[in-house]
């Protein structure tokens, strides 16, 4: 506001910042730059984390809140003509094979339940026996394009060959580990099942947002009872109702503990550019002081030129960012949510920018005009020293040079060090993880393959139970000796389950284990109460309960509670034994999915009266391993009863999981260090800048060129070995502590420094300063002595 007495000098202030801003182009381009880069990874980092949880909202509203399992297709009709029912998706999975050595999973869903599982697909769903949708990774392997209508043949391990219509193509991207997913027809699946089919209906409620669990639970007991539906296939989908209901506390709190970490790390940035920028300035500042600007009008002009910059940058920021947010999650794209963040993060930018102005704008308006025409950046009183005589040499020059601007120093080591700990840290998790020893932990505890009976999956044998294919005895001496005699198998391990069905405190569940006396070392060792010992048991006829699986399936037992299990006998008859539990272990490692109970092998064998061997594992020579592989192939080959399993296989889907996790964060960390270099670079030039009058004064009383290239090289490594102790010490430390905490989730996680990744980040530190130093003095060379020293900033 200007009062009657006042002049208006708006005009002139105005006039003043644009020539000011004509004049350091390459100032503005740097601040444009970091502030737009700053603006686009806050607003990507933000838009991703609402955009996760979007995503997962979404999914989880579109998912079933009732299952019925195994129920007749009239019953599953009824459901159609309910009018709390929004939809309703079939579901049947019809069995798998091995294609080229890949297991192929044939299953039947309509559009609903393809829709519920974010199963995206193009074309039609097959509706008759010789149509179907396959992967375009299947198609791949098999060698067709994904042309829809055209004719594709599947070859099965038993020889076979089947003809299909390719009527669509299924939209996901899994398969690379040897596992696809195909869709076949209603028609097909009652063809093999000869219309006796019992198929699982997952029902979508109108309401299901405004319902509670206990509600849910309610209707679907009722609709039972109405249906005709045994209890024992009713299931109500709590994790439909825990994630509506939970607040996602720890999402949220890793996404705002990595906007934090970027916030500092773009502020520390913008603060510096700004403050080397308006620092440089202050005595044309004082300048103007003289000629009668007042202190208001120096503040006025200079904020001026932040708001007209920041006005350029934080838009083209945003924009992009709210581009990359999109497309690292679009289906958790939500207009709301991005005007909220849009605004936000420019908000947040806007003041980072104002602060960044205010501290050195204040000591600039603060000083006499002689003071600021006087006026030095270069901050902090030199220490006098006792020595009449120093000896100067480039590397005293550079350490005087640094110590006279502590603030700009300490700022530019700051951020490269941040950059630094974010890279050391997230690599640390990296390299840490072992995914051979989760493939060893969860599928492989010995051996590199796995043959097993593929149970209740084959093509042939759709309807065969695993006891079923137990009483083929496929797995017999014939067959282990035909596996020894490979050139490279070094020994085979049993392992031991049938599914079974027991009985405990009135808690049912199907699949049993047993153990080998080799195993019992390994139970020894997570023995909470009771024994282990084979004979006790088999003397006792005892039973072990596996505590971690059982708290998993809500089975509650304790010693000497008994188990009784219903067997089915090499003859088809059920032989029910009780066992007493007389052991209680927590977990230990065993090819496949863990069960609730285990108990000798002997007993279970003895029950059934077959070999309930359901898997083998191969230990081999690990140079041999292609070989192996190959002739265990064509061994199970056009054998549709068994499959094959490799521990490659396994540790690329672990690793793929983990890396796609921390190579999000990874890419955050990276953006970070730009922005470190592009302050290291802003820095660097303009003290270059600042000192040209210096360097040249230097020059003239005898500082050679290669002694200026030593204390810019000097000044350059100071910087770098100050930003390398903080990111060794500070990255090493807080990598240590999240390695602890992340093996109390994920026991795989065991610390390994990050070599190659420091020894990447120190090359380019090291490069940045070699290109640094070429363009300064490149630059010096442009210019004869005595235009140096006339130099005035």
């Amino acid at each position: 506001m200007t009062w009657p007495f006042e002049n208006d000098t708006s005009a002139i202030v105005k006039r003043i910042s644009n020539r000011s801003i004509s004049a350091n182009r390459k100032r503005n381009i740097f601040i444009v730059l970091t502030i737009a880069l700053a603006s686009a990874l806050l607003s990507a980092i933000v838009l991703y984390g609402f955009g996760v949880m979007q995503e997962t909202q979404n999914r989880n509203q579109r998912t079933a809140q009732i299952m019925y399992h195994a129920i007749s297709e009239q019953q599953g009709q009824e459901l159609y003509k309910q009018e709390e029912i929004a939809w309703v998706g079939e579901f049947f999975n019809a069995f798998s094979e091995q294609v080229n050595h890949s297991t192929v999973n044939f299953t039947y869903a309509n559009a609903d339940m393809l829709k519920s599982q974010s199963m995206p697909y193009s074309g039609a769903l097959p509706t008759s026996e010789d149509e179907i949708v396959v992967q375009e990774s299947f198609l791949d392997s098999l060698g067709y394009s994904n042309e829809l209508g055209q004719t594709i043949q599947i070859p099965f391990s038993d020889g076979t060959i089947h003809d299909f219509k390719l009527t669509g193509i299924l939209n996901l991207k899994t398969g690379d580990i040897g596992r696809y997913t195909a869709i076949i027809s209603k028609k097909l699946v009652e063809q093999q099942y000869e219309n006796n089919i019992a198929m699982d209906y997952y029902i979508g409620l109108k309401d299901a947002q405004n319902m509670s669990e206990e509600e849910a639970t309610s209707y679907a007991s009722t609709l039972a009872e109405q249906l005709k539906i045994s209890d024992d296939n009713v299931i109500v989908r709590s994790t439909y109702f825990n994630l509506k209901d939970e607040n996602r506390g720890s999402d949220m709190l890793f996404y705002f503990l990595i906007g934090f970490t970027t916030f500092i790390g773009s502020g520390i940035v913008i603060y510096s550019i700004f403050y080397i920028s308006v620092a440089s300035s202050i005595r044309n500042y004082g300048q103007l002081r003289t000629i009668g600007t007042t202190k208001r009008q120096i503040k006025k002009m200079v904020y001026r030129e932040g708001k007209l910059l920041a006005a350029i940058a934080i838009p083209i920021g945003l924009v992009v960012g709210n581009v990359i947010g999109y497309f690292l999650v679009p289906a958790g794209w939500y207009w709301l949510t991005t005007l909220c963040v849009t605004a936000g993060v420019g908000l947040f930018a806007f003041i980072i920018v104002m602060i960044a102005i205010h501290t050195p704008v204040k000591r600039a308006a603060a000083v006499s005009p002689l003071e600021a025409l006087r006026y030095s950046d270069y901050k902090g009183k030199m220490k006098e020293s006792s020595v009449l005589h120093r000896k100067i040499t480039p590397a005293s020059l550079a350490k005087m040079n640094l110590s006279r601007q502590k603030a700009k120093s300490t700022l530019t080591i700051l951020s490269l060090a941040l950059g630094g700990v974010l890279v050391v840290l997230i690599s640390t998790m990296l390299v840490s993880y072992d995914g051979v020893a989760e493939a060893r932990g969860r599928d492989f505890p010995v051996g590199e393959f796995n043959i097993q009976l593929n149970a209740n999956q084959s093509w042939d044998t759709a309807d065969i139970s695993l006891t079923g294919l137990q009483q083929k005895n496929l797995l017999n001496p014939d067959f282990v000796n035909a596996v020894e005699s490979i050139d490279g198998v070094t020994g085979i391990k049993r392992w031991y389950y049938t599914d079974a069905e027991y009985r405990v405190n009135d808690n049912s569940e199907k699949w049993i284990q047993g153990f080998c006396r080799d195993e019992q070392q390994n139970l020894e060792k997570e023995r909470i109460a009771g024994t282990i010992d084979y004979d006790e048991l088999v003397a006792g006829n005892g039973i072990v309960l596996l505590k971690e699986r059982a708290d998993f399936y809500d089975i509650e037992a304790a010693l000497g509670d008994t188990v009784e299990v219903d067997y089915e006998t090499e003859s088809g008859q059920i032989r029910t034994k009780a066992y007493t539990v007389m052991g209680i272990v927590n977990e230990y490692s065993y090819s496949g999915f863990s069960k609730c109970f285990t108990l000798p092998e002997q007993l279970m064998n003895e029950a059934t009266g077959i070999d309930c061997t359901g898997t083998i594992s191969v230990i081999t020579d690990a140079d041999k391993f292609d070989t192996v592989e190959a002739a265990l192939n064509q061994l199970i080959n056009g054998n549709s009863d068994l499959v094959m399993e490799t521990i490659k296989e396994s540790i690329t889907y672990y690793s793929g999981i983990q890396q796609l996790s921390f190579g999000v964060l990874l890419i955050v960390a990276v953006i970070v260090v730009c922005f470190s270099l592009i302050n290291l670079v802003n820095t660097t030039i303009t003290n270059f800048l600042s000192r040209r009058q210096e360097i040249g004064m230097l020059q003239s009383i005898g500082l050679s060129k290669k002694q200026l290239i030593k204390m810019l090289c000097y000044e350059g490594l100071i910087y770098s070995v100050f930003a390398t102790l903080v990111t060794l010490v500070l990255g090493t430390g807080l990598g240590v502590l999240s390695v602890q905490v992340i093996a109390t989730i994920n026991p795989y996680f065991y610390y390994s420094f990050p070599w190659l990744i420091v020894l990447i980040y120190l090359a380019i530190l090291l490069i940045v300063q070699f290109i640094l130093i070429s363009y300064t003095t490149g630059s010096l060379k442009k210019q004869s002595l005595v235009e140096q020293i006339r130099a005035m900033e």
